[in-house]
């Protein structure tokens, strides 16, 4: 990859992230699930939560209306509260009676509204005992999954542990580079990331890790087990395994050192690179990047074509689906992001470069395609770069935005929508394939199904006008269309086989993607 290619990818990741991924709050206070709840620590919560939503959410919302839905969500702890608004006051009720009133802010004003929801909170605690005996944490996502449920499925509230799993999955964690399976006495470790400190103590898949640091694990959880494996970069952890065939346990002291969740699997079959990707972390683009190189670079030889499995990819991060569709993209626009706050209104375009020097790309999906998993394949896909195979892909098409709260958990806002390369909003669609295999193609094998693809049967470029012309807030039409080719359970084996058989045969790919590229070009 040259300089100018990696330069460009930097940028845009380094813009993509300062706009729309990762935000941290300025105070952090702690992160203990069982705090105590305090005035000040709620103030701190709940201001730093609005403010964001003030500024941040895709649509203009009233703090008023979304404070009192936090509210009522404190009748979670206790069914005899209800606070609601009373002319131009808030009135605490309990048991029906009324227990407490004070005036309303005037205007949505986030401090304003935050200190109201902690006065409201301070009233009803003083009557309810559930509540006052509530830990912070239940008060926080009480209130919080109230604020946040009249809008979008996609915005929400995680506690610490919750949020920080997330974390670690997005960009990675201290730790020694393997999956386990907590079982009855033991852990088994099913796999080994290459390179980690794990593998380069010679742990193996199979092994079962008896003791951490010469404590039996036999009653031991699985997060407990994680939790121990875990820590502060550079920190120490020793464990004891049992393999078979060893003669006795075998005691391994290692480093923990920055990991990153795996999301990339390669393989080569019959001259074709298959490569699964099952998500967008951090390591992800670089990690595809390399298989590539590794199979361009093959000594067999580069291979015949590219066949990327997205199929039940959920997404993840989207400067990380950028970097992906430049792996196989020359030049081009990629997508494009439209929401309420300026710096939503970005678009994202291809450096010169494609890894794969052409070759030809067959992209599946499934219903459980989603989010960033689309962005790869809408872009493909609108530039004529690959084939897409499956099924139509979930419709998850907005950017969320991440907030680090005060106690260390989340909250998640959509912050903007995703147009692809040809115009067409992704969200509530999804991405059309060019070949439909709903119901296994509706035939039962892949010998009898590339003739019926080659014959224009399955083949879907015909609808992609309609699918790309399609109004952006027409919600009856979007969801008629994805019938087109509906989500299934569908036969991967045919997926895969077909995918495999449409890249061996080249002029049957040459007419998919002309069809598919005349289509666009009607838009």
């Amino acid at each position: 990859m040259n300089d100018l290619k990696n330069y460009s990818a930097w940028a845009r990741r380094t813009a993509l992230l300062a706009a729309t991924l990762v935000l941290v709050a300025c105070v952090q206070i702690g992160s203990k699930t069982d705090a105590k709840y305090s005035d000040s620590y709620s103030h701190a919560m709940f201001n730093t939560g609005y403010t964001f939503i003030n500024d941040r959410y895709i649509s203009s919302v009233s703090l008023r209306d979304l404070s009192f839905s936090g509210l009522a969500g404190l009748h979670q702890i206790d069914s005899n509260l209800d606070i609601r608004p009373s002319g131009h006051s808030i009135e605490v009720l309990y048991q029906n009676r009324s227990v407490g009133r004070f005036p309303a802010p005037r205007n949505d004003d986030p401090e304003a509204w935050s200190q109201a929801t902690v006065d409201a909170i301070a009233i009803a605690r003083s009557a309810s005992s559930a509540l006052a005996d509530a830990r912070a944490e239940t008060v926080f996502k009480a209130v919080f999954d109230g604020v946040l449920s009249p809008l979008d499925k996609f915005s929400r509230y995680d506690d610490a542990e919750t949020a920080t799993d997330k974390r670690a999955y997005r960009d990675g964690f201290g730790g020694i580079g393997i999956t386990i399976a907590k079982e009855d006495s033991d852990a088994v470790i099913i796999s080994v990331t290459e390179g980690s400190p794990a593998a380069k103590a010679g742990v193996q898949p199979q092994d079962r890790i008896t003791h951490i640091e010469k404590e039996s694990i036999a009653d031991w959880t699985q997060r407990r087990l994680v939790e121990a494996l875990r820590g502060p970069i550079n920190s120490a952890v020793s464990f004891t395994v049992a393999r078979a065939g060893a003669p006795a346990p075998i005691g391994i002291a290692l480093t923990r050192q920055h990991v990153v969740p795996e999301t990339v699997e390669a393989r080569r079959e019959n001259g074709i690179a298959i490569i699964r990707l099952i998500g967008f972390n951090v390591d992800s683009a670089k990690d595809l990047q390399r298989s590539v190189q590794r199979q361009m670079r093959s000594p067999d030889g580069p291979p015949a074509g590219f066949v990327l499995d997205l199929r039940s990819n959920p997404g993840g991060r989207l400067d990380v689906s950028i970097d992906v569709v430049d792996t196989f993209l020359d030049a081009g626009s990629i997508i494009a992001t439209r929401g309420r706050h300026p710096g939503s209104q970005q678009a994202f375009a291809a450096s010169k470069g494609d890894e794969t020097a052409q070759l030809p790309v067959v992209i599946l999906i499934n219903g459980n395609s989603a989010s960033a998993s689309e962005v790869v394949a809408a872009a493909l896909q609108d530039h004529g770069r690959a084939v897409v195979i499956g099924t139509n892909s979930f419709g998850k098409g907005t950017v969320q935005s991440v907030l680090r709260l005060p106690n260390s958990g989340e909250m998640t806002l959509t912050w903007s929508r995703i147009l692809a390369p040809s115009g067409y909003r992704i969200h509530e669609l999804g991405v059309l394939p060019t070949v439909c295999t709903h119901g296994g193609g509706n035939l039962k094998s892949v010998d009898a199904l590339v003739p019926a693809v080659r014959d224009g049967q399955n083949v879907l470029a015909g609808e992609f006008g309609n699918w790309q012309a399609t109004g952006n807030v027409d919600t009856a039409d979007r969801a008629g269309l994805r019938q087109i080719c509906p989500s299934d359970g569908g036969s991967p084996e045919v997926d895969v086989a077909l995918a495999s058989a449409i890249i061996s045969d080249q002029g049957l790919y040459a007419s998919l993607l002309r069809q598919a590229e005349i289509a666009v070009a009607r838009r």
